[in-house]
């Protein structure tokens, strides 16, 4: 049956930016194949058109959301899952970005260099909402444990690392002056995401130890944490390459050194390996848990799958860059076997996702939590009264986390893709209070 529009409006979350991630990545990866094959530069352009309608739709769906519903942009916000996929926003469209300056030279296309430094500078406030305001609630409002603990923790941290990266290959095109800006401010974003996601990652790491897999519902989540270090890996490199070319001896601009370059170009070759051999690590680790969790318990399809995608994107991008660095055999074969599985996966996730998508399955809202929640018309009458609604609440924002947090922990269905259930203590415990302020 059918849903009206307001309601599948409603129910679309920054969840689904996840899929802009792995769509950017795989079409990248295509494009920029260790061995090309007839047809290539064809795929890899198809895909990042289908990536760029499929970012241009979902944004107005997001943006209509919040404008017509604006105190669901305050629930997302509290919440301690949904509120870290606001960081696929800003990962989504630095893959944009990637595209347009890999698939559109310079020297036929003049127009990419200030188009990819343009985007990339929407990009950079878009990272500092995430990396900034996100952690802030994480720490100040929201309610979290160690048990519950995931490694979507990384989702608001890992754009600062996917933003320097994007800065490396925007600076690559640009002149030197402009060039010199970006990569300076690019190494101090990589500073910014590097660090916190090695802490959140050896916290993750201590939560799986301590408490084992997370629920089947995140299970394919134990794969985002190759994302920060495969990122960060080909991030360092490629701004190190760039620092090589652009402060080199004949370089007008004022260094420290006369060597600033090459010792940026070799220490980011070192750092990048370090991350790449610590990627694998994880890449085993993750592979292994998710088909052991999957033999322990029936997962259903859910936006997390796309967390197969990205991180593995980025962990080829690191190990193709090391092909081209060493010209090494070995890792240009291992990138493009490791992007023919992501093409297949992409493929599969790709697919489930057109299907949910069209029997409507995925577009709820979990901090909607409410399950028996109205959905009000969008009319001039009701946007008043959910105003007045929103402005009643602001009195009772710590109950609202607090029943978000209890909520969390009574989830028993998919937690990305559906509602979770509250149980009857709940409700009972909170007769006269809804948990939506939709409610009619």
């Amino acid at each position: 049956m059918a849903k009206p529009l307001n309601e599948i409006i409603l129910g679309f979350t920054p969840a689904w930016f996840t899929a802009t991630m792995g769509t950017g990545i795989t079409g990248i990866l295509i494009y920029t194949l260790p061995y090309q094959f007839k047809g290539c530069h064809q795929i890899g352009l198809f895909i990042f058109a289908i990536n760029c309608v499929i970012f241009t739709l979902f944004s107005i769906m997001l943006i209509s959301k919040y404008i017509f519903y604006p105190t669901t942009f305050r629930k997302m916000l509290v919440h301690p899952i949904q509120s870290m996929f606001i960081g696929a926003i800003p990962m989504g469209f630095a893959t944009i970005i990637n595209s347009i300056i890999f698939m559109f030279p310079k020297n036929t296309h003049s127009w990419s260099p200030t188009l990819g430094l343009v985007f990339w500078s929407i990009d950079v406030v878009l990272m500092l909402f995430s990396c900034l305001v996100v952690p802030f609630y994480k720490m100040v409002i929201q309610v979290h444990s160690l048990d519950k603990m995931y490694a979507t923790w990384l989702l608001p941290i890992v754009p600062a690392v996917v933003t320097a990266a994007s800065g490396a290959v925007v600076a690559n095109v640009l002149p030197e002056n402009q060039a010199h800006v970006v990569v300076i401010l690019s190494y101090i974003i990589w500073g910014l995401g590097i660090p916190l996601s090695l802490c959140i990652i050896g916290i993750y790491y201590a939560r799986v130890t301590l408490h084992k897999l997370p629920p089947p519902e995140l299970l394919i989540s134990v794969f985002l944490p190759l994302g920060p270090l495969g990122q960060g890996s080909f991030g360092i490199m490629s701004l190190g390459k760039v620092a090589n070319e652009i402060y080199g001896p004949n370089s007008s601009i004022s260094i420290p050194t006369p060597l600033f370059g090459e010792i940026g170009f070799a220490s980011g070759v070192l750092t990048g390996l370090i991350m790449w051999g610590f990627g694998l690590f994880w890449l085993i680790m993750a592979t292994s848990s998710v088909i052991y969790g999957m033999k322990q318990n029936k997962v259903k399809f859910n936006m997390g799958w796309w967390g197969l995608t990205f991180p593995l994107g980025v962990y080829t991008s690191s190990t193709n860059t090391l092909g081209n660095i060493f010209d090494s055999t070995a890792f240009k074969v291992l990138g493009t076997f490791l992007t023919c599985c992501l093409f297949c996966l992409w493929l599969l996730v790709f697919s489930k996702t057109l299907k949910g998508a069209f029997n409507y399955e995925l577009f709820v809202d979990p901090s909607l939590a409410n399950v028996n929640a109205q959905i009000v018309p969008l009319s001039e009458g009701d946007l008043e009264t959910q105003n007045s609604e929103d402005s009643n609440e602001n009195g009772s924002h710590d109950q609202t986390v607090h029943n978000d947090s209890r909520i969390l922990e009574n989830v028993s269905g998919n937690t990305f893709s559906g509602y979770p259930e509250v149980s009857d203590n709940t409700s009972a415990q909170n007769p006269a209070k809804p948990s939506i302020v939709l409610d009619r």
